[in-house]
Formats: structure tokens, C-alpha cells, sequence
């Protein structure tokens, strides 16, 4: 693998973990609000790069709904 593709694998790597953290915080409720609120610090085309996937994008909504879920029990 060459250095431009490590690192680039590691960008995307930092933009999945921030959109993790983002969908767990239960402020942004859907993959969209999410891509606009990273496209500010990673770039649009980055960001949207990682959204390509409906599992990324599934992924994203399933981890809000849990988050939202706990806060409404109580657990979070």
C-alpha cells in the first residue's frame, strides 16, 4: 500500500469515527445532518466519500436511535 493510500485510509478512518461519535451524542438525527456537520472540517467530497455506502449511512441511523433511546430511559 503507498503512503497516499495510508493516509488516506487513515482520513476516512478519522471521518467514520467522527460520525460515530456525532450519531452516539443523539444531536443529529439523520446520516445527512452529519455529513454536513463533518463536510465543515473534513471537506464535502471526503465526508461524502464515506456516505457512498448505505451501510455507512444505516450504520450512522442505528447508532442515533440508541443514542436517543438511552437518553429517553435514562441511561445516557
Amino acid at each position: 500500500m503507498t503512503t497516499r493510500n495510508l493516509l488516506a485510509s487513515g482520513r476516512r478512518e478519522s471521518i467514520r469515527q467522527s460520525a460515530h461519535v456525532l450519531a452516539d451524542s443523539g444531536f443529529y438525527a439523520q446520516w445527512q445532518h452529519i455529513v454536513a456537520a463533518l463536510s465543515t472540517r473534513y471537506g464535502m467530497i471526503e465526508t461524502r466519500r464515506l456516505f457512498v455506502n448505505r451501510a455507512s449511512c444505516n450504520q450512522v441511523n442505528e447508532r442515533y436511535v440508541k443514542a436517543c433511546d438511552k437518553r429517553q430511559n435514562g441511561r445516557g
